[in-house]
């Protein structure tokens, strides 16, 4: 329903009795009384009630548009623009609102009514002339944009100075020229089909806020405009359709400022949705506590089921003042308050929080991760505050357990090692004369079983040695920071040819290959590097078949040397291989076919590969066997 045309009617005889007098105050002399103004008044206020409803004209009112003015076109003109007068006037007093459509409505009716009283004047024949000179002066003046496209050809036969301002061209530029010369950009824009389809047919047509590309910006650029505008066909004395008149007016400010009050609103709207599922997402986790106080009063608007479990009540609707009265004391209000305030967010960590949970039962102290974050209405100002909380009593108590468990464990392994240290270390000093007794027994002359008897406590006193400089190194290495070593010049080939023939007389039994080229000069620390290679040596010796090979290699390159030991037989398992070089693991799984082993010789060999800045790598397969490969610079 439209307001506007709802008040036209009910006070249509007040306005016809205004418009009446202001009408016959501007007319000519001569002009229709008031009794024959009277009619086509009513009429045309009746037709404009009908198009604010959004209804058709009746078909009496056709006839008796044309039939009952007898007032000359200028007249007319200014008769519509007194009764915009006196309506806008009405809509002032009476604080009437006016709809968008409204106005265009009205628009359409004044258009279509100017276009309708030049097609009357157009065939009046015997006035034409004298019709036509007044037709152009109104023209000019008149606050519609006009315009006359003439022929086939839409030649422009009149635009006057508004149609000109809309168009962006001067009268020289468009008068009397074609008018796709004047207005290109508007052809491929369906204008010349609108055009030509009133011609051909007489049907007017009739746009409202129609996007509109011309080119009147600087340097002939495009731009968009909005227009309401009425194509309506002009007739000759014969009655023949030889022209166009345009009407029309830009809408431009009023289109785009509906479409940013929509954007605005739509947006809004979108926000106002995104926090409210915002808020619901977060209500209906079960991990996080969740609450919204919105306004200065920090009234709980929501809380899902998780924060009032932590709080142990009922909070919705109250302000958390009188909702919590016990975090008062904790400085939580007066965090609160100051994010409202200034619109910072407050984040806190593992904050020692006293809760009441109900009248009578005992204060309970949690541990709490939280969040204030402001929340922002659509115009800037800050509507509440978004709360989460997690409870991390629990985890905090978890952790501190195990970093006590971890730092108990630490002191327990530093005591072993400090153990081991102290038992390797005194146990070196009589294994050392032991075996110094055992080599001065064995150079005498003995009865075989004695000899036999020497001979396998020395190698046991030996295994007893080695455990022990394994030790030693292990615990020097751990509480150490790593071996020391002592660099000196030597040719590595002469220390690897001097190791491989040692084991070779220990075991004559197997096949031991040596290969080396290349220069075999650097410095390092002889004593390491000759344990690093009987340990790989060693290594390979019990954990391959005793018929197969064992070879070592060493090649000198550049600034660094390369040593191999490769060794056939079973591989070592994939997930071996991660923990080769860790403390007390060895190569395989089970118990040491050789009785000697406590785990630590490959976790000594990478400490001596890294000690001289080198590095250390194994490949094992069932193929090609398995492969330990050192590189070691020749020096610092």
């Amino acid at each position: 329903m439209s307001q506007l045309a709802d008040v036209l009617e009910a006070r249509s005889q007040e306005l016809l009795q205004r418009w009446g007098r202001a009408v016959r105050e501007h007319l000519a002399p001569g002009s229709p009384s008031p009794v024959e103004l009277e009619a086509p008044l009513a009429l045309f206020l009746q037709r404009l009630q009908r198009a604010l409803r959004g209804q058709a004209p009746v078909d009496h009112e056709q006839g008796a548009r044309r039939s009952r003015w007898g007032v000359e076109l200028g007249g007319r003109v200014r008769a519509y623009g007194l009764l915009r007068d006196l309506v806008w006037e009405l809509i002032e007093q009476e604080d009437i609102p006016v709809s968008l459509s409204e106005a265009r409505r009205w628009t359409d009716v004044v258009a279509l009514a100017v276009a309708e009283a030049v097609e009357e004047m157009d065939g009046a024949g015997s006035q034409a002339e004298d019709e036509r000179a007044r037709l152009n002066a109104l023209f000019t003046q008149a606050p519609m944009a006009i315009a006359v496209i003439r022929g086939p050809e839409l030649v422009v036969e009149v635009a006057n100075p508004s149609m000109l301002r809309i168009w962006g061209r001067s009268a020289e530029e468009a008068v009397g020229r074609l008018l796709w010369d004047v207005l290109p950009e508007l052809k491929d824009q369906a204008f010349d089909g609108l055009l030509r389809g009133v011609l051909a047919t007489g049907t007017p047509f009739v746009a409202t806020e129609m996007e509109v590309r011309i080119a009147r910006g600087a340097g002939g650029t495009l731009e968009t405009g909005y227009f309401n505008f009425v194509y309506q066909p002009l007739r000759d004395a014969r009655g023949r359709i030889d022209a166009v008149l345009t009407l029309a007016t830009e809408v431009s400010e009023m289109v785009l400022a509906r479409q940013l009050t929509e954007n605005l609103l739509v947006r809004s709207q979108q926000a106002e949705r995104a926090r409210g599922a915002l808020l619901d997402a977060l209500a209906d986790q079960s991990l996080v506590g969740v609450g919204y106080q919105r306004g200065p009063e920090l009234a709980f608007e929501t809380a899902n089921s998780v924060y009032q479990r932590l709080v142990g009540r009922e909070v919705v609707g109250q302000p958390v003042e009188r909702a919590l009265p016990e975090l008062d004391g904790q400085g939580f209000l007066t965090r609160m308050r100051q994010v409202f305030e200034t619109g910072a967010p407050d984040v806190g960590r593992e904050v020692s929080t006293t809760l009441s949970p109900a009248p009578g039962e005992r204060p309970r102290e949690r541990l709490l991760d939280f969040a204030h974050q402001p929340v922002c209405a659509s115009d800037g100002h800050i509507d509440g505050i978004l709360t989460l909380v997690l409870d991390v009593t629990e985890q905090v108590r978890l952790r501190q357990e195990a970093q006590r468990l971890e730092a108990e464990q630490r002191r327990r392994n530093d005591f072993e090692q400090y153990l081991i240290g102290i038992v390797s270390h005194d146990l070196r000093g009589p294994l050392s004369t032991i075996l110094l007794g055992l080599q001065v027994l064995l150079r005498r002359e003995l009865d075989a079983p004695t000899l036999e008897a020497l001979v396998r406590l020395r190698s046991n006193t030996e295994r007893a040695v080695r455990m022990v400089r394994d030790l030693l190194d292990f615990t020097q290495a751990r509480l150490g920071g790593g071996l020391r070593i002592s660099r000196e010049p030597m040719d590595v080939h002469a220390l690897v040819r001097g190791v491989v023939e040692e084991h070779a007389l220990t075991h004559p039994e197997r096949e031991l290959l040596l290969e080396q080229r290349g220069d075999g000069r650097g410095a390092w620390d002889a004593d390491r590097l000759a344990q690093l290679v009987g340990n790989l040596l060693g290594n390979a010796l019990k954990y391959s078949p005793p018929d197969g090979p064992v070879t070592v290699r060493g090649v000198g390159e550049d600034g660094q040397v390369f040593l191999e030991v490769h060794n056939g037989g079973t591989p070592i398992a994939p997930e071996a291989l991660a923990r080769l070089f860790q403390p007390l693991q060895r190569a395989v799984d089970g118990p040491d076919p050789a009785g000697r082993s406590v785990g630590l010789g490959l976790y000594i060999v990478e400490q001596i590969v890294r000690a001289h800045g080198g590095d250390i790598r194994v490949v094992s397969s069932a193929l090609e066997g398995t492969t330990f490969s050192v590189r070691l610079p020749r020096g610092p």
